[in-house]
């Protein structure tokens, strides 16, 4: 949740939108920049959405074409948009009530079904400790049913050292079946835990599994004022076919715009997620810096989207890999698809059935 006071609010709306990210060092060396993607503001999250502090964004894999929004205020409900905001395709509410606090939203591959998973697990403060990872059936979306009602399950959870954390960056990897989640640290170094995906967790309490932090403390310190570094993660995401991860962060409370980034690194071969983010990623210099950046999202491995939680009606941005057409590329470019992983093997999947990556229908 924002907890920003408005003198800051103003300063940094002074700053210019188009700021780029300043080098970053990290783990002792400066990061290169790569511009291997491009940026375009393709829509905004229009006010008539009904959906205000969009902090969690994800792309339909059951219905491509559309992105599922949620938000951290108090309403416990997603919709779903196409990439220009303009209109509330399907509304999702829930049939119990959920923590609220929702900071990051993503899709997933799990035994043959496409699920949603939303962590509410936001805590500024320090005072809750009441965590949880919500999950359930990604749910079709059809002209014929505009909104319904779905029983969503969670999985409880606590970090290794029993202490409260503030946390608003989630990410699923289909190879894995493993979520991972990034705390958002002020001034400090931020950590990465991770536990597998399971449906028969129960009400039972988990404890996360760490694996690193982002960079280390010493980069932020000697002589280098520390609300520089790389800290205030607030989005993750893995590609569905499990090759390319992003993690980005803001940093308003210095006003700092230039000061915030988001990191990229390609998985090398089998490695586990926990081993490539270890390693030292790069960073994409057509990121151009958002106020309250806290929402992002791959459609495939050429194609991503970001917004921000900001008041108003905040534009949506989209990157796609350079030299590459995205989605066009496969051949059924006649109607909306989008690449999904299923069964360990990657698809296109279109509203009149299931391709293979040269355009062979596998199945209505």
């Amino acid at each position: 949740m924002k907890k920003i006071l408005l003198g800051c609010l103003v300063l940094v709306s002074a700053v210019a939108l188009a700021v780029k990210p300043k080098p970053l060092v990290y783990n002792g060396d400066t990061l290169p920049q790569t511009n291997i993607f491009k940026r375009a503001q393709c829509g905004k999250v229009g006010k008539s959405l009904g959906i205000p502090e969009v902090s969690g964004i994800a792309c339909s894999r059951v219905t491509p074409g559309y992105i599922w929004m949620q938000s951290d205020d108090y309403e416990s409900y997603i919709i779903a948009a196409d990439e220009k905001g303009d209109s509330c395709y399907m509304k999702v509410k829930f049939s119990k009530k959920i923590r609220w606090d929702w900071e990051d939203m993503s899709g997933g591959v799990y035994d043959g079904k496409n699920y949603l998973f939303i962590g509410a697990f936001g805590d500024n403060d320090h005072t809750d400790g009441n965590y949880s990872i919500v999950y359930f059936e990604e749910p079709e979306i059809t002209p014929a049913s505009p909104s319904t009602t779905l029983t969503p399950s969670a999985i409880k959870f606590q970090y290794p050292d029993k202490e409260k954390h503030n946390c608003e960056a989630l990410m699923y990897d289909n190879l894995e079946q493993m979520i991972y989640i990034i705390t958002k640290v002020y001034y400090n170094v931020c950590q990465v835990f991770r536990i597998p995906f399971r449906l028969d967790y129960g009400d039972e309490m988990q404890t996360l599994e760490y694996i690193c932090d982002l960079g280390v403390k010493s980069d932020m310190g000697e002589g280098v004022n520390p609300s520089k570094g790389f800290h205030l993660v607030t989005a993750a995401d893995i590609s569905p076919d499990g090759k390319y991860v992003l993690i980005k962060n803001h940093n308003n409370t210095s006003g700092l715009a230039a000061y915030s980034w988001i990191l990229y690194w390609e998985r090398d071969g089998e490695e586990s997620i926990a081993e490539t983010v270890k390693r030292q990623p790069q960073v994409l210099d057509c990121y151009s810096y958002e106020w309250q950046g806290e929402a992002m999202c791959w459609l495939d491995s050429d194609i991503f989207y970001t917004t921000s939680d900001s008041d108003g009606e905040p534009p949506i941005y989209k990157y796609t890999r350079k030299g590459s057409q995205g989605i066009g590329d496969v051949q059924r470019d006649d109607i909306q698809c989008t690449k999904v992983l299923r069964d360990g093997q990657l698809y296109i999947c279109t509203k009149d059935g299931l391709y293979a990556p040269d355009g062979r229908k596998v199945r209505p």
